[in-house]
């Protein structure tokens, strides 16, 4: 997608000072070994901090379940059961809880009433995420105007949080129903890539070094309430690290293929569970991709925007000699560019949403999940800034499986008389 110059540039500017959390010393010996522990912890990389300890409480559980209306059966979600050790999910309301991680799926229910709508899981997560922030969230967001988690910043500054916030130039800044005003008028610092020819098309905040929700959802009504998306909260100060890295260089203004392109932790294990970080436009995530393609024997996709050959005719070819088990849904608007795959005769469908379905996920082998803001295109790879994490887990490999499935349900064939095969 090639952008077009904003009607307006600028770049919002604010400062809030945090509330400093001290540690005094009085001896020698205590010193030596506030010395040692930094040395085991952030050099050796052990955790002796307990950091990335996944058993405490997660500050996002919702503790009601949403109150809807009606407007559609709502979608159940069924229980998962361990699949390995420390592998065992628990529903909560939105998805399900791993102890280091939430998991939210939204649940459509196609309305523009804004004001009458309320409820969403995946939003009061998001807000009590953000209402349990006590030092600082930074936030990457393509664009705004859900309410309840402006307010939920809006209080985070006021109770001395640094906040700070970077956004698309133009769909974020220029969106006529957007809040970002709300945001500049409090004080908050906020920065855009101003005009340029790419999208900072990240969904991303890191909460006080250590919590980092991610994932397809938009912070909008249509985000959270019309469009199939996926997003998670995920413990780790490590890598809230990574994330950190990226927005420090969008906050300083190096925006797509001008940022650097270094990662502090590539790849980060949580309990067990291996997690790669990339980030676009500076990474290469479609040669990761095909990497997996190539040696997966199962590729289950569901995607706003597949676009890409180099994606697409590795998983046509090696269905059609027998290697490779494929099934996709795509968005019904996107679905012109799936000509290989058709015409190949493969399970692929258009989506059944009547709004859109924004996810960008792959789910290889039932044990690995490729999700993010990264849409399966030229544009995401080679001009926007992007992120997308690579989880290796079995149970969250089902339960994305699970969303599939209802996403299957509910989509239709794509007619074949619209390709020349």
């Amino acid at each position: 997608m090639t952008k077009t110059p904003s009607r307006r540039q600028r770049r919002g500017t604010g400062s809030s000072t945090a509330t400093p959390r001290r540690v005094q010393i009085g001896t020698t010996s205590g010193l030596i070994i506030v010395a040692l522990v930094f040395f085991v912890q952030f050099v050796l990389d052990i955790d002796v901090l307990h950091l990335d300890e996944p058993t405490l409480t997660p500050v996002s559980t919702a503790s009601t379940p949403a109150q809807t209306p009606s407007l559609t059966a709502p979608t159940p979600h069924p229980t998962i059961v361990a699949a390995a050790p420390g592998e065992a999910l628990v529903p909560i309301p939105g998805g399900y809880d791993g102890g280091w991680f939430q998991l939210y799926f939204t649940e459509p229910i196609n309305t523009r009433d804004e004001s009458r709508f309320t409820g969403s899981p995946v939003e009061e997560a998001l807000v009590a995420a953000l209402d349990g922030a006590r030092s600082t969230i930074d936030a990457a967001l393509f664009e705004m105007n859900s309410q309840p988690v402006t307010d939920a910043l809006l209080r985070a500054h006021e109770r001395g949080v640094r906040v700070r916030i970077v956004t698309d130039g133009e769909y974020g800044l220029e969106r006529p129903d957007g809040t970002f005003d709300q945001i500049e008028f409090s004080g908050i610092e906020l920065r855009s890539d101003q005009a340029r020819r790419g999208l900072m098309h990240n969904k991303f905040f890191v909460i006080d070094s250590l919590y980092v929700w991610t994932g397809s959802t938009n912070v909008t009504h249509n985000g959270l309430y019309n469009n199939n998306n996926n997003a998670m909260l995920i413990r780790s100060s490590r890598l809230a690290q990574n994330f950190t890295a990226e927005f420090e260089e969008m906050f300083g203004g190096s925006f797509g293929v001008t940022s650097p392109a270094t990662i502090p932790n590539p790849v980060v294990t949580i309990d067990g569970t291996p997690i790669e970080t990339v980030f676009e436009a500076e990474g290469d995530v479609p040669a990761r991709l095909v990497e997996l393609i190539t040696n997966a024997r199962s590729v289950r996709f569901m995607a706003f925007s597949l676009t890409r050959d180099d994606l697409i005719q590795p998983m046509a070819a090696r269905a059609q000699a027998g290697e490779l088990d494929v099934m996709g849904v795509i968005e019904a608007s996107q679905r012109r560019f799936l000509t290989d795959l058709v015409c190949a005769g493969l399970p692929v469908r258009q989506d059944g949403n009547p709004n859109i379905l924004h996810h960008k996920v792959f789910i290889i082998d039932e044990s690995i999940v490729v999700m993010g803001s990264f849409n399966f295109s030229g544009n995401a790879a080679d001009s926007n800034d992007e992120n997308t994490l690579i989880i290796h887990n079995t149970a969250i490999a089902r339960a994305y499986l699970e969303e599939f499935a209802r996403r299957w349900n509910e989509s239709q064939p794509i007619p074949e008389s619209e390709f020349d095969c």
